[in-house]
C-alpha cells in the first residue's frame, strides 16, 4: 500500500501520439512521439503485440510523465504509458472525450 502523498506524486497527463514505430530486433516495443502540449517526448511501450503503430497515431493516451528516463534496446523512454491488461489482452487507457494534450489526470 502507498498513501495519498505518495501517489499524488505520479504526474498523468493526455499525450497525443505524433509518430508511431516498431522497433528494429523487439516484437514487444514500439517507440512513441507525444505531445504533452508544452513538449514533445519520445516513449517507448511495450504494446507492439496489440497495437500497430498506424492505430496509435492521433490518439490521445495516458501517461506518466514524471518518470526518470530509461533506456530500452538502446532509445530512451521518457515516460510509461498506462494500459490494463491480463497478459492476452491489453486495452490502452484513453479519455473518453478530445482532450488537449498536457491536461492532467485528477
Amino acid at each position: 500500500m502507498i498513501t495519498l502523498d505518495e501517489f499524488k506524486k505520479s504526474e498523468l497527463k493526455v499525450a497525443k501520439v505524433l509518430e508511431a514505430e516498431r522497433i528494429e530486433g523487439s516484437d514487444k516495443l514500439l517507440k512513441l512521439k507525444v505531445d504533452l502540449g508544452s513538449e514533445q517526448r519520445q516513449i517507448l511501450s511495450g504494446i507492439a503485440k496489440h497495437y500497430s503503430p498506424e492505430d496509435l497515431i492521433g490518439k490521445n493516451i495516458v501517461i506518466i510523465s514524471n518518470l526518470e528516463p530509461r533506456m530500452m534496446m538502446g532509445l530512451e523512454s521518457q515516460g510509461m504509458v498506462l494500459a490494463a491488461g491480463d497478459g492476452e489482452t491489453v486495452s490502452l487507457l484513453l479519455p473518453d472525450k478530445d482532450m488537449p494534450a498536457g491536461s492532467s489526470i485528477k
